[in-house]
């Protein structure tokens, strides 16, 4: 048995009256937050499905609404699209041969690395030792040194006589600041004070040879210049890619990101639509201008995209 509703007519006038006073309130929006069409036509279309909702909705929806970051996805802006990854993709040439190198010698310095890491790491801590043994040997060999010349230029008469004729042929143009001349009476001074071949001889001597670097240790430098120069040539490649799509795009990125969205929707929808279901989804959220330019361009975005 059906029931019919006892409610009357009266008793639906509150909410078809809210629902006008939000439809006029919209005609005061700003275009920006107004979307797509007369809002108080959308109001009064609202109240229509209400009344009778129609399963077969159509296909576009013009209650879409557009603003700086969601851009209507016109003839002109969809071939931009297409356009865009066409020229990313020549751009692009030459990528994947480069990802390829890149992953190869990334595993071949992996693998050299699992085989010789701590043979190689034990040699870098004995060089550690060595050269924190040498900086030591060096000083302390500068400090006797210094200490040495401390007395004698008190009693040394060539000492003196060095100093000042340095002094004599470089004060007055160290004086206005002339930095060749303060270099000069610098490396005198220096000269006295800084140790020589024999010293630093006797000090390698005392904390032994430094290890010699090692084929493994050549090789991994090598694979890390590779693997530096392949990572550059990747960020030069998308570099292009970026800005040949940017320079055909006219979008920043948000409106590019909103916009693929909106295509990615459309395709998916597509795709069921033509698949053959009895029950094929209604698509929503798009207006018949939208549409249209989207059949126009399916085929090219199917090939861009892929």
């Amino acid at each position: 048995m059906n029931h019919r509703s006892t409610e009357s007519p009266r008793s639906l006038l509150p909410g078809l009256a809210l629902l006008l006073l939000a439809a006029v309130a919209l005609t005061a929006a700003s275009p920006a937050s107004a979307g797509i069409g007369n809002p108080l036509k959308k109001a009064k279309e609202k109240l229509a499905k209400m009344a009778a909702p129609d399963p077969a909705a159509p296909v576009g929806d013009d209650t879409v609404v557009f603003d700086e970051a969601v851009l209507e996805l016109t003839d002109e802006r969809v071939a931009r699209v297409v356009r865009a990854f066409n020229a990313a993709k020549s751009a692009a040439a030459g990528r994947a041969a480069h990802v390829e190198i890149l992953n190869k010698t990334t595993d071949e310095r992996g693998n050299l690395w699992e085989k010789h890491s701590e043979a190689i790491m034990e040699l870098e801590r004995k060089r550690g030792d060595m050269d924190t043994c040498y900086r030591d040997g060096y000083h302390e060999a500068q400090e006797q040194l210094t200490a040495e010349y401390s007395q004698k230029v008190l009693t040394d008469p060539a000492i003196r006589e060095k100093f000042a004729r340095a002094a004599m042929e470089n004060n007055a143009a160290a004086a206005k600041g002339d930095s060749t001349a303060i270099a000069k009476i610098n490396a005198v001074l220096m000269s006295e004070t800084i140790i020589s071949a024999a010293d630093s001889a006797a000090v390698r001597k005392k904390c032994g040879a430094m290890p010699p670097i090692t084929p493994n240790e050549v090789k991994l430098e090598e694979l890390d210049k590779k693997i530096a120069s392949e990572n550059e040539q990747i960020r030069d490649i998308d570099k292009k890619v970026s800005d040949d799509q940017a320079k055909e795009l006219q979008m920043d990125r948000e409106q590019f990101g909103n916009a693929m969205d909106r295509i990615a929707a459309y395709r998916a929808w597509k795709r069921a639509a033509t698949s053959g279901s009895k029950s094929p989804p209604i698509l929503r959220g798009f207006t018949q201008e939208e549409i249209d330019a989207l059949e126009k361009h399916f085929e090219e975005l199917e090939g861009a995209l892929g």
